[in-house]
């Protein structure tokens, strides 16, 4: 079943800038692996919509460097505003999706990575090691 990515921009895919730093024309600065994970969800079929605090105004420099950088989206959502994001979906009852399904699905998860780190710790997964984390859960999700 193809699934539906949520990822933030900044600190993210991309060192985190303020607003003023965007406006101001600061470098952009691609995060570790963010590519390489991004092309292997698209790979999966998966859809990616891109999220950030990033105001409507900053639309097109930030669409420049998505593409300069050559990040694959589907779609953006700009002004979210930088708070705590929640994401609420239902729990396919079993069979809803697939008739060989016994369990239900729940259909949210959340993967918290650290600032400006990128998705190193996520693609250097030992799959030979128990899940500890949602973060090391990301690999099951795929």
């Amino acid at each position: 079943m193809n699934k539906t990515w949520f990822i933030d921009i900044d600190g993210t895919l991309v060192k985190h800038l303020e607003n003023k730093e965007i406006e101001e024309g600061m470098h952009e600065e691609l995060l570790p692996y963010a590519v390489e994970f991004l092309e292997g969800v698209k790979k999966r079929g998966d859809c990616i919509i891109l999220t950030t605090a990033r105001l409507e105004e900053h639309r097109s420099v930030t669409i420049q460097i998505l593409d300069y950088f050559n990040i694959p989206y589907h779609q953006i959502i700009f002004g979210i505003g930088s708070q705590e994001r929640i994401i609420v979906n239902d729990i396919k009852p079993k069979g809803a999706t697939d008739s060989g399904r016994q369990h239900s699905l729940p259909t949210a998860y959340a993967i918290n990575i650290e600032r400006n780190v990128g998705f190193a710790d996520i693609l250097c997964y030992n799959f030979n090691r128990p899940i500890q984390n949602q973060k090391d859960y990301a690999w099951e999700l795929i």
